[in-house]
């Protein structure tokens, strides 16, 4: 593990930027291998220490932060909160976690970042998120999803567990694909205040917090492929 940051400056206007934040030196210099392979990005800065994430951020103003949650210092969902909350959709975040205890993914979830993806996922599977988030979509790979669920499920009197209605289970794979609810009504052809109000019941159904909950469920579910 290693605490020190490492910034390059080689930077190009037509580059997508991206910060590594993780502190496993191995995993991380896996990581810059492989966003080099691809056309157009560039790891402009690199860290394992925390507390060193968001000035970063704000000196090097990236498109994508790749961000593990368990760095010393500071813990990835509170660095991922702050960085949304400052820079919205500027910088998208992408979370990676070892970690698939269902309080845990759901504290990740909450933290408002564009994407999940669990460690142990392969190449293929990050590069497509790191596509999706970068497109505006959110990204919850299949794993995370799965813990999420049993920990969100409800179940009625019977032990059934609750099961979306055909406008929810639509509403549900239209956010997943990152579309806001203006474009949403646009879509189906009924109101805004429609769309926010079937938003709001699903959430409150399948106890639901945010975009990237309503995500992960739509996965899970199979309401929602990835792409």
């Amino acid at each position: 593990m290693t605490s020190t940051a490492t910034t390059t400056t080689t930077s190009t206007s037509t580059s997508t930027r991206i910060i590594l934040a993780e502190d496993h030196v191995l995993m991380r210099d896996g990581l810059k291998m492989l966003l080099s392979t691809q056309p157009g990005f560039e790891v402009v800065a690199e860290t394992g220490d925390g507390k060193a994430v968001e000035a970063l951020v704000r000196q090097l103003l990236p498109q994508l932060l790749l961000l593990d949650l368990g760095l010393p210092g500071l813990h990835g969902v509170d660095i991922a909160s702050a960085i949304k909350a400052e820079f919205a959709e500027s910088v998208k975040v992408l979370v990676l976690t070892g970690d698939l205890q269902a309080n845990s993914v759901r504290q990740a979830l909450a933290a408002g970042a564009d994407g999940y993806v669990h460690k142990s996922e392969d190449s293929a599977e990050l590069l497509q998120a790191v596509h999706a988030v970068l497109a505006g979509r959110q990204y919850v790979s299949g794993n995370i999803a799965a813990a999420f669920l049993p920990k969100v499920a409800r179940a009625d009197g019977t032990g059934d567990v609750l099961v979306a209605t055909p406008r929810e289970r639509e509403i549900m794979s239209l956010v997943a694909r990152g579309l806001s609810n203006r474009e949403i009504a646009e879509l189906l052809a009924i109101s805004v205040l429609t769309v926010r109000t079937h938003r709001q019941n699903l959430m409150e159904k399948f106890s639901l917090r945010n975009a990237a909950e309503i995500t992960a469920y739509a996965v899970q579910r199979g309401y929602y492929t990835p792409a």
